[in-house]
């Protein structure tokens, strides 16, 4: 009588798999926001991960105290913003310590760019693209180093605003 012998068989990590995140945060000073984003990763190759993701932001309607040009103060309410940001990116594994991470991203929300304190802490800008490398030094310690860079944010509260580098190509 003939036995079957069953072989262990090892099954690969799936090529795609989606992600979905929920925030909320709330400052005294500048408000509460929400967000979902949900993003989906695709292993190209053994060394190369792509991936887009969409992020819908809603920034709640908020009171605050303005000055007046006669010294006093005001009080303001900002209407609810919405942002719709779309970003795509890629993981690339150089070799077991060192991977290189790029992303670029568009917001496509109608969000005017000038709104002054209460939206710049949501508010990072038009588009933009965010690069870095993270070395692993052990298991336990890595380094990494990113580079930004940012077009059409709001140069309110930027350290840059009155030396002329407000809108520059830095961003804030």
């Amino acid at each position: 009588m003939a036995q079957t012998v069953m072989k262990p068989t090892i099954v690969p990590a799936p090529r795609v798999d989606y992600n979905l995140e929920l925030g909320a945060s709330y400052n005294s000073y500048f408000g509460a926001s929400t967000y979902v984003k949900p993003t989906a990763r695709y292993q190209i190759t053994d060394r190369f991960r792509g991936y887009a993701s969409f992020t819908y932001v809603h920034n709640m309607p908020q009171n605050y105290v303005a000055g007046t040009s006669e010294g006093g103060t005001i009080m303001r309410r900002t209407n609810g913003q919405q942002q719709y940001i779309v970003s795509v990116g890629g993981d690339y594994l150089v070799n077991d310590r060192l991977i290189l991470t790029g992303n670029v991203w568009k917001d496509f929300s109608a969000m005017p760019k000038d709104l002054g304190a209460y939206n710049n802490y949501n508010y990072l800008g038009r588009q933009g693209a965010d690069f870095s490398a993270t070395y692993k030094i052990t298991d336990n310690f890595s380094v990494t180093g990113a580079v930004r860079y940012s077009e059409g944010g709001s140069p309110y509260y930027s350290p840059y605003y009155n030396t002329g580098f407000g809108r520059g190509p830095f961003g804030y």
